[in-house]
């Protein structure tokens, strides 16, 4: 979220931004693949809420240089957020602080105005990183956001490791945009989680793909993934 500042901040920050920007295409080499590339690239023109899985400290930075040509605004927790120097950097970039220990709310409007603007928005669903490598749930604030302003939700998945300049490259796979379902005749608390569920089930088979494609497949995701997939489905089934 970039706030009014003085000028050499700007261009202290606009420094800071091109070296990450060159530093994770250097360093990670990020291997990038669409479901349907069409579809995705056109919201480099228009807003959307693009929904990343998350296991390390690396994947909002990582997800900033990513999203860099759709305009992406990153949220990142307010105690990162806050700390001195990075905030420097920050407060002239597209990262929007969010309170994982409060109520906060203020992230909803300024990610609506964000949206009404043109830009588009970054969420780690999951609001903190998995340990076990499986997606936790989904909490409901994307849904909410993309209720209340209509955008699609695009989902991304990465995998791989964050190997410095040599070793395995980082991969990304980016998924179809896909609006909400129709809330008609639904509790809208009920709606929003299960609309939740429904992308966290929808980011599951997009992991899938990615081992596929990225030549990732192990014994244990095969495992885990028979006996949770039809769960996903029966969480998600409407009477």
């Amino acid at each position: 979220m970039k706030k009014d500042i003085g000028f050499f901040q700007k261009i202290y920050c606009l420094i800071c931004r091109g070296v990450l920007f060159v530093g994770v295409r250097v360093m990670f080499r990020p291997r990038i693949r669409y479901v349907n590339k069409a579809a995705v690239k056109e919201y480099k023109k228009k807003p959307a809420i693009f929904i990343f899985n998350h296991t390390t400290l690396y994947d909002g930075l990582f997800a900033f240089a990513i999203l860099d040509g759709y305009k992406g605004n990153v949220l990142t927790a307010k105690d990162w957020y806050e700390k001195p120097h990075i905030k420097t950097i920050f407060e002239g970039n597209r990262i929007v602080p969010i309170d994982r220990k409060g109520l906060d709310t203020s992230w909803l409007r300024v990610c609506m105005k964000l949206i009404k603007e043109g830009e588009s928005v970054c969420i780690f669903p999951e609001g903190h990183r998995s340990t076990n490598g499986d997606l936790d749930e989904f909490k409901s604030g994307f849904t909410l956001l993309a209720q209340m302003t209509g955008a699609p939700v695009i989902p991304v998945f990465l995998s791989g490791e964050y190997s410095k300049f040599i070793g395995p490259r980082k991969n990304v796979l980016f998924g179809e945009p896909e609006k909400l379902a129709d809330a008609a005749g639904r509790n809208p608390a009920d709606y929003l989680n299960e609309e939740s569920e429904r992308f966290r089930c929808i980011m599951r088979d997009l992991g899938a793909k990615s081992r596929a494609l990225f030549g990732e497949i192990k014994e244990s995701w095969n495992q885990m993934m028979s006996g949770r997939h039809s769960r996903c489905a029966r969480r998600v089934a409407r009477p």
